[in-house]
Formats: structure tokens, sequence, C-alpha cells
């Protein structure tokens, strides 16, 4: 089967970096990661496209420096977005708390498809909507086998293309909290 191209024109963010300003594309996000957890990937990509400006003053914005997050999901593809397009891991501001109660869709597995920016006395938070994710994502989790892992593999390449060309907000419930 061939990849699925994932790449998909006007998929971007902002947040302000060290100089001002930075745009940051999925395809940016994807040469960091890799190939591996294309779907968690792409997920969370959008998921901050849609939460950080839930975070912004006056248009400005949310710069790097100010985030902290914590996510319900340890997966590679989670923290490479995270860690991409906010530095918090390197910071020491990124925690993976997987008792987070909300987007509990992994039956076998303790985890939370969602996660929470901190910026100040403000959180944005970002919860995968049910069913966005279909039941063979989930039940090809950790199955054993070349075959297994390669079918797991077309459907997260497949998932990633998918989400890529939806809105955020049709992918993630998002909230803010001021506390």
């Amino acid at each position: 089967m061939p990849p699925v191209d994932t790449s998909v024109r006007g998929a971007a963010l902002r947040i302000a970096a060290e100089e001002g300003p930075l745009e940051i594309t999925y395809e940016s996000v994807q040469a960091y990661h890799g190939h591996g957890a294309l779907a968690m990937l792409a997920l969370v990509f959008q998921g901050l496209r849609g939460a950080l400006p839930l975070l912004e003053e006056n248009g400005q914005p949310v710069p790097r420096t100010a985030l902290a997050v914590t996510s319900g999901h340890p997966g590679p593809g989670v923290r490479d977005a995270i860690e991409f397009v906010t530095r918090a891991v390197t910071r020491g501001c990124y925690t993976v708390d997987t008792s987070l109660p909300e987007a509990r869709y992994s039956a076998n597995r303790d985890k939370s498809y969602s996660f929470r920016l901190r910026r100040d006395a403000w959180e944005a938070r970002a919860v995968l909507r049910d069913g966005v994710l279909p039941p063979e994502f989930f039940a090809l989790l950790g199955a054993p086998g070349a075959q297994a892992r390669q079918v797991h593999a077309a459907l997260r390449r497949r998932i990633a293309g998918e989400v890529l060309l939806r809105p955020p907000q049709e992918l993630f419930l998002f909230s803010t909290l001021r506390g």
C-alpha cells in the first residue's frame, strides 16, 4: 500500500518563539518525528491548532516560554508534536498524567486522549471527540506479529491524512478555564 500524502497546505499554527511569531507546519513536525505514530502526531498537531488561539492575548501568539503542558497520553506522537511546538519537554514543563478523566477510549490501556495547556492562570483543554479514531485503531494497538504492525502503520498513515483535512473543532472539544 503506498503511503498516504499527509502534507496539507495551510495546516499550520503560530507560536511566539525567541524573536517573535513562528509559523509551524505539520510537515515540520512530521520531519522531526519521523514515520512512527503519525495518527497521534497529526491529531495533537490539530489539537494544538485549536487550543493555542484560546490562550492568545490581543491576537498575539502564545509565547512558548509561557506554556506548561499536561498530556493524558504517553505516546511518542503526542510528546513529539507538543515538544516541537512548545519545547515543554526540554523546558521541564511537560507532564504525562494518564489519569485525566476525559476521552478514555482505549479499553485495555490507562490513558486519556486529551491534553491541557496552561498559561498563567488560564488553561485550554483539548479532548478528542468520541469516534474520531476508528475501532480498528484500538483493536490493533499492541497486536503481535509483523502483519498486524504493518496494518496498524497503514491505518495510522490513513488517519493522519484524514484528520489533517478536518478543522480542529471537528476533532476535539475545546474549553478554557481560569483558576
